[in-house]
């Protein structure tokens, strides 16, 4: 198991009343430019960037233009991206949620308490121990914020989190990754009823 730490890729918006949180970036190998979901592989920009209406462009050919379209697609749609991990243990290369083990959290209370407006956050994947919604969940057990009762844990279930004098909305999506083997019409129009 090799030991990674996030790469500084968070950037805040100026309004962001929706928090997409993933788990961790693939293994730098697989990375098509320094920014969230950098498999182009991952349907997860592709989606965003079909409900925003604004194309994607860039990748490879100019990984700095790349992340400026991704970014401009969150300041669209006034959704910040940031995931739970921010150091793992992997197994091998792999860009599975099964083959790493979260063993640090990035400070997701950072980002809640900069942003009164906030009152949404979503969480693609959550089968594996290490998915976003998983991890979520110990994160905040670990942090003792209270939340409602959690139902099963399946795509579009939903949760309250309570965090000093707020509510959060919390919600499971599927994952946007191509290993999910899930339609890339379902996983979108999940993200089209939850991104308000």
């Amino acid at each position: 198991m090799g030991i990674e730490t996030h790469p500084s890729w968070y950037r805040d918006l100026p309004t962001l009343r929706t928090l997409i949180l993933g788990s961790f970036p693939p293994h730098p190998s697989k990375h098509d430019y320094p920014f969230y979901y950098p498999n182009r592989r991952n349907r997860f920009w592709k989606i965003l960037a079909e409900i925003a209406g604004m194309p994607l462009e860039w990748t490879k050919t100019d990984p700095v233009k790349a992340v400026e379209e991704r970014f401009a697609i969150m300041q669209k749609l006034e959704t910040g991206v940031q995931n739970i991990g921010y150091e793992i243990e992997r197994k091998g290369t792999s860009a599975l949620d099964t083959d790493i083990r979260i063993t640090k959290y990035h400070d997701i209370l950072t980002i809640i308490d900069a942003h009164p407006e906030l009152t949404r956050i979503l969480l693609p994947g959550y089968s594996a121990e290490h998915s976003t919604t998983r991890s979520f969940l110990k994160y905040i057990d670990a942090n003792g914020i209270r939340s409602s009762a959690i139902p099963p844990i399946k795509a579009e279930a939903a949760f309250t989190i309570y965090y000093q004098d707020r509510e959060i909305e919390c919600i499971v999506l599927n994952s946007t990754s191509t290993a999910a083997k899930i339609r890339y019409d379902v996983v979108l129009e999940q993200f089209k009823r939850n991104l308000k």
